[in-house]
Protein backbone atom coordinates (compact mmCIF):
# COMPACT_ATOMS: atom_id res chain seq x y z
CA UNK A 1 0.00 0.00 0.00
CA UNK A 2 1.33 3.39 -0.91
CA UNK A 3 1.10 6.53 1.19
CA UNK A 4 0.86 10.14 0.00
CA UNK A 5 3.17 13.09 0.67
CA UNK A 6 1.66 16.54 0.13
CA UNK A 7 4.47 18.78 -1.14
CA UNK A 8 4.94 22.50 -0.60
CA UNK A 9 3.87 22.92 -4.25
CA UNK A 10 0.55 21.20 -3.42
CA UNK A 11 1.34 18.04 -5.35
CA UNK A 12 0.42 14.63 -3.94
CA UNK A 13 3.36 12.27 -4.24
CA UNK A 14 2.66 8.55 -3.86
CA UNK A 15 5.39 6.66 -2.01
CA UNK A 16 6.36 3.46 -0.22
CA UNK A 17 8.68 3.72 2.76
CA UNK A 18 10.28 0.84 4.63
CA UNK A 19 11.46 1.98 8.05
CA UNK A 20 14.56 0.53 9.64
CA UNK A 21 17.16 1.30 12.29
CA UNK A 22 19.91 1.03 9.67
CA UNK A 23 22.62 3.72 9.65
CA UNK A 24 21.87 4.53 6.04
CA UNK A 25 18.84 4.54 3.73
CA UNK A 26 18.16 4.12 0.02
CA UNK A 27 15.88 6.09 -2.30
CA UNK A 28 15.02 4.73 -5.75
CA UNK A 29 14.41 7.12 -8.67
CA UNK A 30 12.45 5.67 -11.58
CA UNK A 31 12.99 6.47 -15.24
CA UNK A 32 10.98 8.66 -17.62
CA UNK A 33 7.32 7.48 -17.73
CA UNK A 34 8.13 4.72 -15.23
CA UNK A 35 7.05 4.38 -11.61
CA UNK A 36 7.68 2.60 -8.33
CA UNK A 37 5.81 -0.54 -9.41
CA UNK A 38 8.65 -1.32 -11.86
CA UNK A 39 10.78 -4.48 -11.63
CA UNK A 40 14.00 -2.78 -10.47
CA UNK A 41 12.26 -0.58 -7.88
CA UNK A 42 10.42 -3.51 -6.32
CA UNK A 43 13.47 -5.79 -6.42
CA UNK A 44 15.56 -3.18 -4.58
CA UNK A 45 12.77 -2.61 -2.03
CA UNK A 46 12.59 -6.38 -1.31
CA UNK A 47 16.40 -6.55 -1.03
CA UNK A 48 16.36 -3.65 1.46
CA UNK A 49 13.60 -5.31 3.51
CA UNK A 50 15.51 -8.61 3.60
CA UNK A 51 18.72 -6.84 4.68
CA UNK A 52 16.90 -4.42 7.03
CA UNK A 53 17.87 -1.19 5.26
CA UNK A 54 15.56 1.82 5.13
CA UNK A 55 14.16 2.21 1.61
CA UNK A 56 11.94 4.78 -0.10
CA UNK A 57 10.23 4.46 -3.49
CA UNK A 58 8.00 7.15 -5.00
CA UNK A 59 6.30 8.36 -8.17
CA UNK A 60 7.14 11.76 -9.66
CA UNK A 61 4.17 14.07 -10.26
CA UNK A 62 2.43 13.10 -13.49
CA UNK A 63 3.64 9.51 -13.02
CA UNK A 64 2.10 6.39 -11.49
CA UNK A 65 -0.18 7.09 -8.53
CA UNK A 66 0.97 10.68 -7.92
CA UNK A 67 -1.12 13.75 -8.73
CA UNK A 68 -0.96 16.12 -11.73
CA UNK A 69 -1.08 15.47 -15.45
CA UNK A 70 2.15 14.36 -17.09
CA UNK A 71 1.80 17.04 -19.78
CA UNK A 72 2.04 19.79 -17.14
CA UNK A 73 5.17 18.42 -15.46
CA UNK A 74 8.88 18.41 -16.28
CA UNK A 75 12.31 17.87 -14.79
CA UNK A 76 11.81 21.01 -12.68
CA UNK A 77 8.82 19.48 -10.87
CA UNK A 78 10.42 16.03 -10.65
CA UNK A 79 13.54 17.45 -8.99
CA UNK A 80 11.33 19.42 -6.56
CA UNK A 81 9.31 16.26 -5.77
CA UNK A 82 12.53 14.29 -5.24
CA UNK A 83 13.98 16.94 -2.90
CA UNK A 84 10.86 16.86 -0.73
CA UNK A 85 10.88 13.07 -0.59
CA UNK A 86 14.51 13.23 0.57
CA UNK A 87 13.91 15.96 3.16
CA UNK A 88 10.48 15.02 4.48
CA UNK A 89 10.52 11.22 4.46
CA UNK A 90 14.11 10.49 5.45
CA UNK A 91 16.46 11.76 8.16
CA UNK A 92 19.54 9.55 7.95
CA UNK A 93 22.24 9.70 5.24
CA UNK A 94 20.97 8.30 1.94
CA UNK A 95 22.34 6.40 -1.04
CA UNK A 96 20.43 7.36 -4.18
CA UNK A 97 19.73 4.74 -6.86
CA UNK A 98 18.52 6.11 -10.18
CA UNK A 99 17.41 4.31 -13.35
CA UNK A 100 17.74 6.08 -16.73
CA UNK A 101 16.30 9.61 -16.23
CA UNK A 102 16.18 8.77 -12.51
CA UNK A 103 19.98 8.60 -12.65
CA UNK A 104 20.06 12.18 -13.90
CA UNK A 105 17.71 13.32 -11.11
CA UNK A 106 19.67 11.40 -8.44
CA UNK A 107 22.94 12.99 -9.61
CA UNK A 108 21.32 16.44 -9.67
CA UNK A 109 20.05 15.91 -6.11
CA UNK A 110 23.53 14.92 -4.95
CA UNK A 111 24.77 18.36 -6.04
CA UNK A 112 21.90 20.17 -4.27
CA UNK A 113 21.84 18.23 -0.97
CA UNK A 114 25.53 17.49 -0.50
CA UNK A 115 25.30 16.93 3.27
CA UNK A 116 22.52 14.29 3.03
CA UNK A 117 23.79 12.03 0.29
CA UNK A 118 26.61 9.50 0.78
CA UNK A 119 26.73 8.03 -2.72
CA UNK A 120 24.85 7.53 -5.99
CA UNK A 121 24.26 4.34 -7.97
CA UNK A 122 22.98 4.79 -11.51
CA UNK A 123 21.49 2.16 -13.83
CA UNK A 124 21.68 3.14 -17.53
CA UNK A 125 21.85 6.83 -16.56
CA UNK A 126 20.40 9.28 -19.07
CA UNK A 127 21.83 12.68 -18.08
CA UNK A 128 20.89 15.67 -20.24
CA UNK A 129 18.77 13.47 -22.53
CA UNK A 130 16.57 16.44 -23.51
CA UNK A 131 19.55 18.05 -25.25
CA UNK A 132 20.34 14.84 -27.16
CA UNK A 133 16.68 14.41 -28.03
CA UNK A 134 16.42 17.91 -29.51
CA UNK A 135 19.74 17.88 -31.34
CA UNK A 136 19.88 14.30 -32.63
CA UNK A 137 16.59 12.44 -32.39
CA UNK A 138 13.61 14.69 -33.09
CA UNK A 139 12.88 15.37 -36.76
CA UNK A 140 11.94 18.81 -38.08
CA UNK A 141 8.22 18.00 -38.06
CA UNK A 142 8.36 16.99 -34.38
CA UNK A 143 10.39 20.08 -33.45
CA UNK A 144 7.88 22.26 -35.27
CA UNK A 145 5.01 20.58 -33.41
CA UNK A 146 6.74 21.28 -30.08
CA UNK A 147 7.20 24.94 -31.02
CA UNK A 148 3.63 25.44 -32.28
CA UNK A 149 1.47 23.01 -30.24
CA UNK A 150 3.72 22.73 -27.19
CA UNK A 151 4.22 18.97 -27.48
CA UNK A 152 4.81 16.04 -29.83
CA UNK A 153 4.69 12.26 -29.65
CA UNK A 154 7.69 9.98 -30.15
CA UNK A 155 7.63 6.22 -30.58
CA UNK A 156 8.92 3.99 -27.79
CA UNK A 157 9.77 0.30 -27.61
CA UNK A 158 8.49 0.36 -24.01
CA UNK A 159 5.06 1.91 -24.64
CA UNK A 160 2.82 1.24 -27.68
CA UNK A 161 1.32 4.74 -27.29
CA UNK A 162 4.76 6.33 -27.45
CA UNK A 163 5.95 9.17 -25.21
CA UNK A 164 4.72 12.76 -25.08
CA UNK A 165 7.58 15.24 -25.26
CA UNK A 166 6.61 18.79 -24.29
CA UNK A 167 8.35 22.10 -24.83
CA UNK A 168 8.54 22.39 -21.04
CA UNK A 169 10.33 19.02 -20.72
CA UNK A 170 12.97 20.13 -23.25
CA UNK A 171 13.44 23.61 -21.73
CA UNK A 172 13.53 22.56 -18.07
CA UNK A 173 15.74 19.58 -18.90
CA UNK A 174 18.26 21.84 -20.59
CA UNK A 175 18.23 24.20 -17.60
CA UNK A 176 19.18 21.29 -15.33
CA UNK A 177 21.93 19.74 -17.43
CA UNK A 178 24.91 18.33 -15.54
CA UNK A 179 27.39 17.36 -18.25
CA UNK A 180 27.91 20.92 -19.49
CA UNK A 181 29.90 21.72 -16.35
CA UNK A 182 33.60 21.52 -17.25
CA UNK A 183 34.74 20.77 -13.69
CA UNK A 184 34.79 17.47 -11.78
CA UNK A 185 31.57 18.16 -9.94
CA UNK A 186 30.94 14.85 -8.14
CA UNK A 187 32.91 14.44 -4.92
CA UNK A 188 30.89 11.50 -3.50
CA UNK A 189 31.34 7.89 -4.69
CA UNK A 190 29.46 7.02 -7.89
CA UNK A 191 28.74 3.48 -9.08
CA UNK A 192 27.62 3.75 -12.70
CA UNK A 193 26.08 0.58 -14.19
CA UNK A 194 25.39 0.43 -17.92
CA UNK A 195 24.74 -2.27 -20.52
CA UNK A 196 27.00 -2.33 -23.58
CA UNK A 197 24.00 -3.16 -25.82
CA UNK A 198 21.82 -0.29 -24.55
CA UNK A 199 20.05 1.09 -27.65
CA UNK A 200 18.20 3.86 -25.77
CA UNK A 201 21.18 5.47 -24.00
CA UNK A 202 24.75 4.72 -25.05
CA UNK A 203 27.03 3.52 -22.23
CA UNK A 204 29.36 6.42 -23.07
CA UNK A 205 26.88 8.71 -21.29
CA UNK A 206 27.87 6.95 -18.05
CA UNK A 207 31.52 7.39 -19.01
CA UNK A 208 30.91 11.16 -19.27
CA UNK A 209 29.54 11.17 -15.72
CA UNK A 210 32.45 9.02 -14.52
CA UNK A 211 34.88 11.57 -15.96
CA UNK A 212 33.27 14.27 -13.79
CA UNK A 213 33.95 12.38 -10.55
CA UNK A 214 37.05 12.97 -8.45
CA UNK A 215 36.28 10.28 -5.85
CA UNK A 216 38.63 7.26 -5.81
CA UNK A 217 35.73 4.92 -4.94
CA UNK A 218 33.80 5.77 -8.12
CA UNK A 219 33.36 2.94 -10.61
CA UNK A 220 32.02 2.53 -14.14
CA UNK A 221 30.52 -0.96 -14.54
CA UNK A 222 29.71 -2.11 -18.09
CA UNK A 223 27.53 -5.23 -18.29
CA UNK A 224 28.17 -7.47 -21.30
CA UNK A 225 25.08 -7.85 -23.51
CA UNK A 226 23.11 -5.59 -21.14
CA UNK A 227 20.14 -3.69 -22.60
CA UNK A 228 18.62 -0.43 -21.33
CA UNK A 229 16.27 -1.99 -18.80
CA UNK A 230 18.74 -4.30 -16.99
CA UNK A 231 15.77 -6.11 -15.40
CA UNK A 232 16.76 -9.76 -15.88
CA UNK A 233 17.42 -11.79 -12.73
CA UNK A 234 21.20 -11.93 -13.20
CA UNK A 235 21.29 -8.16 -13.87
CA UNK A 236 19.17 -7.42 -10.80
CA UNK A 237 21.54 -9.56 -8.72
CA UNK A 238 24.47 -7.60 -10.15
CA UNK A 239 22.80 -4.32 -9.14
CA UNK A 240 22.44 -5.52 -5.53
CA UNK A 241 26.08 -6.68 -5.56
CA UNK A 242 27.08 -3.16 -6.58
CA UNK A 243 24.95 -1.78 -3.72
CA UNK A 244 26.76 -4.14 -1.32
CA UNK A 245 30.16 -3.08 -2.65
CA UNK A 246 29.33 0.57 -1.93
CA UNK A 247 28.23 -0.32 1.61
CA UNK A 248 31.54 -2.17 2.06
CA UNK A 249 33.37 0.97 0.90
CA UNK A 250 31.60 2.78 3.76
CA UNK A 251 32.31 -0.10 6.20
CA UNK A 252 28.58 -0.70 6.67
Amino acid sequence: MHKTLLTSHNRKIAYEHFKSKSKIGFIFFSGFCSDMSGTKAQYILQWCKKNKFECTLFDYSGHGKSSDKFINTSLKEWIEDSSEVLNKLTSKPQILIGSSMGGWIALKLSLIHTNRIKGVITIAAAPDFTKRLWEKELNNEQKNEIQTKGHTNISSEYDPNGYTITKKIIEEGNKNSILTNKKNIFSIPLKLIHGDKDKSVNWKESLKIFNKSDNDLSELIILKNGDHRLSEKKQLKKITKVIQSLLEDFNI
